[in-house]
């Protein structure tokens, strides 16, 4: 996913969270909210009261009661969240509240928002967010409010605050988790380094062609993509293939591609018909999103990469003079990209495994998950494809994948080469405990490595590039990510040098000691090469802390 920065858009959504603590995802109502939480009985909120608690900071009794649930420093959060627009465009509102995944989230929180008659509340919530979009003060929660159809609106408390518990309780797994990968990578020995540093620009110069193939069970014409070719080699150069995430482009890890090309690698970085930039942005402009092609788009995504390489073997045999190995291939893929590339290195999908896993999330209100919607768009084909692995593949390496739902644990166990797993600590689009973490352990691949960039983002490891399309707010983004390409530039060129090149010099900077040095001085990287299973299910149950045992 490339990025284009905005400021302050996603504050909203963090200020609704507070909220939700206090009315169970809600306080959405015309005139009155009504908490229900038996046996203390219904709490009647007046809209009202809400706005001029915003405006004046004086609360009514029944508002200061439920304010003092809220941690201390929360209040002032509270005032500025009911007033905080967020800067969207009326067509995106009403393109998301009228999607399969818009409607499906709509259907959970109205669950525990209830309109007139005590019917689900979630058509109601969509009509509202549509209207408040398109009224002067834009989307706020009190516009919000406002636009609330009917008079009040019951909200279950009870089923709410069991929702806040089960959030707070995945809160501290995840953070459990990491404190436990943190503690496992502290106890690896410091490794010697060699004097030259993977992180910085390779001895080889590189040239680049545009070239264009076909995948023959898409529709949607040529695929483009950019082929990166070192200069100077005298032995065929292992192929390395690019995979991008939702509303990218080949051009999204160009920064990534030029590194490894001067390594002596080539490098091919794909652009992904249907879930690329120029799509999402003509949906972002008010087109409507093709969902029923989504499916299409998540199952042909491997066999892309596999005609990419079929492409640039076939530029091979007719120059010869062009060196690269299409038989010694390594994949690279972020987000969408991260289960692309694990499943054409092996990663077996069982659709009917899917389908049960997304039928058991749609029910349960109680996950968290929001890379879950996503894979499960994948389901709707009549005929999905089973084999999705391409036998050229050497090495694997997913940074921040969404593939626990599309995958899951037998199908991670079927991969057999060499596999980097990336992970950042503060990713709220795929959650490294249920993404990364815990699939690193369905892996029965060796060797196999899990890092951890902390404070890392979904977006740390992505380039900035005109292609960005989607409005990522500046504290979603974390740190500059240009902060971090040294450490993606130095453990790719280490990854791929080691298993594909054959370069046992770089196997030292597969260790603690240089993910620490190549993340410096922003960040903090923690690296593993194993996580014992039954200890991380202790550790997440609370029943040990995040020292490991021997």
């Amino acid at each position: 996913m490339a990025i284009a920065r905005t400021r302050k858009k996603w504050q909203w959504f963090s200020l609704l969270g507070v909220a939700a603590a206090l009315w169970g995802h809600g306080g959405l109502a015309a005139e009155q909210l009504s908490l229900v939480y038996p046996p203390f009985g219904t709490f009647n909120i007046q809209v009202s009261d809400l706005a001029t608690f915003a405006k004046t900071g004086n609360a009514s009794p029944t508002l200061r009661f439920l304010i003092r649930l809220l941690p201390n420093d929360q209040e002032p959060n509270l005032r500025e969240g009911l007033t905080t627009r967020m800067d969207l465009e009326p067509t995106t509102v009403r393109q998301f509240v009228n999607s399969p995944i818009g409607q499906s989230f709509l259907e959970r929180i109205g669950q525990v928002i209830r309109a007139d008659n005590d019917v689900n509340g979630g058509q109601a919530l969509g009509e509202a967010l549509t209207a408040a979009a398109n009224s002067p003060s834009g989307i706020t929660l009190l516009s919000v409010l406002q636009a609330f159809p009917g008079k009040s609106v019951r909200v279950n408390g009870e089923l709410g605050l069991k929702a806040v518990g089960a959030f707070t309780r995945a809160v501290n797994q995840e953070q459990r988790a990491q404190d436990f990968i943190q503690r496992l990578a502290q106890l690896q020995p410091k490794t010697p380094l060699p004097t030259l540093n993977p992180a910085q620009k390779g001895p080889f110069q590189w040239q680049k062609q545009k070239i264009a193939f076909t995948n023959p069970n898409r529709t949607t014409g040529l695929i483009p993509a950019d082929l990166y070719i070192p200069t100077g080699i005298t032995a065929p150069a292992p192929l390395v293939v690019i995979s991008h995430g939702l509303a990218s482009d080949r051009t999204t890890f160009a920064y990534l591609a030029e590194h490894l090309a001067s390594y002596g690698l080539a490098v091919l970085a794909v652009t992904h018909p249907g879930s690329d930039a120029s799509r999402i942005s003509s949906f972002l402009s008010g087109a409507p999103l093709d969902y029923e092609n989504l499916p299409k788009d998540w199952a042909q995504r491997p066999f892309d990469l596999k005609f990419g390489v079929d492409a640039v073997a076939a530029l091979v045999q007719k120059n010869p003079a062009l060196k690269i190995d299409t038989h010694n291939v390594g994949l690279l893929g972020h987000s969408m990209g991260g289960f692309t590339v694990l499943a054409a290195a092996g990663g077996r999908v069982d659709w009917d495994a899917v389908k049960q896993r997304c039928l058991a999330a749609a029910n349960d209100l109680f996950i968290f998950n929001i890379s879950l919607p996503l894979q499960c768009r994948s389901l709707g084909l009549s005929d999905p494809p089973s084999k999705l692995a391409d036998p050229r593949v050497k090495a694997v390496m997913a940074v921040n994948p969404v593939s626990s739902v599309l995958i899951g644990e037998q199908g991670m166990a079927n991969i057999n080469v060499p596999t980097l797993i990336i992970s950042s600590s503060k990713d709220v689009f795929a959650p490294p405990l249920e993404e990364q973490i815990l699939p690193f352990t369905w892996l029965q691949a060796q060797p196999k490595y899990l890092a951890m960039l902390v404070p890392g983002t979904h977006f740390s490891a992505v380039g900035v590039s005109a292609a960005g399309v989607l409005p990522v707010p500046d504290d979603l983004i974390g740190p500059n990510p240009q902060l971090a390409q040294p450490f993606f530039k130095g453990v790719s060129a280490a990854f791929f040098g080691v298993f594909n090149q054959q370069n046992a010099q770089l196997r030292p900077f597969l260790s603690q000691t240089f993910a620490h040095q190549a993340a410096q001085p922003t960040f903090q990287a923690y690296w593993v090469d194993h996580i014992n299973p039954q200890q991380l299910q202790e550790v997440l149950a609370g029943r040990m802390g995040s020292q490991p045992r021997k």
